[in-house]
């Protein structure tokens, strides 16, 4: 057994010593080239505009390189490109013709092998055997761990928008008013705005371009952002394109509503600032204990995690824990 495993760290090791002997002749030749490039450089003349790429700029350029690469590969794939599609939300308006929705996908992927590659030199110089279970672990880790910065971004981008709608239709409302299109007022939102409403509406804009009717393009919106507001501008326009009305009287009654809304979500986060932060407390609690007695005792839970039945009492104290979370939640949430 232990000369099994004295091979397999043999075998890891020879691997990892040529492919840093690989990584050290790439960074040694590219080095030389750019020695002798700044060398001819003295004896040439140069134009104006310096279009030089650094070194990290070079490595940024490969790494997007391999990952658009990866991305054709996963495209090939039908399934891996209809699971992609839920990615087309977080493409910018400005990066619609550089980013695909199979990027992020390739991106997920890469992660994961990267982190797997780590892990087995890890191992390597560990001297300890292959865990195929491990590597898995590993690779899930890396493939999801985008999902979770994607999700934190998306949560922080609609809550922007969520506060910038009201200024969005109060813009449109005005220019209504004025005697301005819809077109005029979409272009007045994303010149008077800034950051993801701006972003959102130049989207608005580029599918009404298209030709989809307004109720269709709202809702779009709706499917990009997830807001209510949004879902409740897609039905009063579906309403308005269904049975016919004045769009300004629309408007100004989609304006109030969400100024009404809007004030009196203020006026219950207000009312409950004392409940949440309560539950913040007690919710993070736990984990400063476990922290502080682990910090004392480095062996106090050990039974939890080395008996049969400690693994069973961790798994019911780990979904006690999330069941009271998602309780305390579902309570605490007033629908407006």
């Amino acid at each position: 057994m232990e000369d099994k495993i004295i091979l397999e760290v043999l075998i890891m090791q020879i691997i990892s010593i040529i492919v840093l002997i690989v990584i050290i002749i790439y960074l040694f030749k590219t080095s030389k080239s750019i020695k002798y490039e700044r060398r001819i450089g003295d004896f040439a003349l140069s134009s104006i505009n310096d279009t030089e790429l650094s070194f990290f700029d070079r490595v940024d350029n490969l790494i997007w390189s391999l990952i658009r690469k990866t991305g054709l590969i996963l495209k090939k794939s039908t399934v891996l490109k209809k699971y992609a599609t839920k990615y087309e939300k977080h493409i910018t308006y400005e990066d619609r013709n550089k980013r695909k929705a199979t990027d992020f996908l390739a991106i997920k992927f890469l992660l994961g092998f990267f982190l797997v590659i780590l892990n087995v030199i890890t191992t390597m110089f560990q001297y300890t055997a292959i865990s195929i279970p491990s590597y898995l672990i590993t690779f899930l880790i890396g493939f999801f761990a985008v999902d979770v910065y994607l999700h934190l971004e998306f949560v922080k981008k609609r809550k922007q928008i969520e506060e910038d709608l009201l200024k969005a239709i109060i813009i449109m409302n005005n220019a209504f008013k004025s005697g301005r299109n819809i077109m005029q007022a979409i272009d007045l939102v994303q010149q008077e705005l800034t950051g993801p409403i701006a972003d959102e509406f130049k989207k608005i804009n580029l599918d009404i371009n298209y030709g989809l009717s307004l109720d269709v393009v709202f809702n779009r919106f709706y499917d990009r952002v997830k807001l209510e507001e949004a879902r409740y501008i897609s039905s009063s326009l579906s309403l308005l394109n269904k049975t016919g009305g004045n769009i300004v009287q629309v408007f100004a009654s989609i304006e109030k509503s969400f100024f009404n809304r809007k004030k009196l979500k203020q006026e219950l986060a207000a009312m409950t600032a004392s409940s949440t932060f309560v539950f913040r407390l007690l919710l993070i609690l736990p984990v400063i204990f476990i922290l502080i007695i682990f910090s004392l005792n480095h062996s106090y839970f050990e039974p939890l995690y080395t008996t049969g039945i400690g693994a069973v009492i961790l798994l019911l104290i780990i979904m006690l824990y999330v069941l009271y979370v998602l309780i305390i939640k579902r309570i605490m949430k007033v629908e407006i």
